[in-house]
């Protein structure tokens, strides 16, 4: 029998910080916090699998929760994780997604730009590189590229206010297996000018 980890008695205000309450998944799959003075971590299990997936070491373990893997979401098959790469405001965060049978890392995703969980086809856009949104089913985790122009965004990055490429997307809308969203970008002339992108999953995603 496991016995979980929580607790320090040298740091007894990390109990406030750190929960160790499970999420069971709906395959009885659960993940959750352990801790102990000298790190915190993250545990899957399932079954007899029982796997560390993620850890903060001492000298950081006190940003549990805000620092590195912050929360995560169940899905058909997987989970997928929400990593602040600082603690605080504003970085976008990156996706990771799991496998909820295994706990084995199935793929990072990149940077946050949307995700859409209201429909009966969950999915999540990120920022992929320079000049790439990857598209992610979160029922089937396929996923797919659309070609962006890097050099709009960097002159766009350039000359305005804007810190992240992330932000010069808006107006998703996902239909009948298309997506559509508009860039915003700056031109040669420095006007803000908008530009409709269209994906069909149907079709560019085999």
């Amino acid at each position: 029998m496991y016995s979980q980890n929580c607790g320090c008695s040298k740091k007894p205000e990390l109990k406030n910080l750190i929960s160790c309450q499970p999420t069971v998944f709906k395959n009885k799959a659960k993940i959750y916090w352990e801790y102990n003075c000298n790190a915190s971590w993250i545990t899957f299990q399932k079954g007899k699998i029982r796997r560390k997936i993620y850890s903060l070491d001492k000298n950081a373990m006190e940003f549990t929760t805000r620092l590195g893997y912050i929360q995560w979401t169940e899905y058909k098959n997987s989970f997928l994780i929400e990593n602040s790469k600082a603690s605080g405001c504003c970085d976008p965060h990156e996706y990771i997604l799991y496998s909820k049978e295994t706990g084995k890392k199935i793929a990072e995703l990149g940077t946050a730009i949307f995700s859409d969980d209201s429909s009966k086809n969950p999915y999540v856009l990120t920022m992929s590189g320079n000049d790439e949104v990857l598209f992610t089913n979160l029922n089937t985790n396929q996923s797919c590229r659309i070609k962006v122009s890097q050099n709009k965004i960097e002159n766009t990055l350039k000359n305005s206010d804007i810190l992240y490429a992330e932000e010069l997307f808006e107006n998703f809308q996902f239909k009948k297996g298309i997506l559509s969203m508009q860039l915003k970008y700056k031109d040669s002339g420095n006007f803000w000018k908008k530009e409709k992108i269209f994906l069909d999953t149907a079709k560019d995603c085999n």
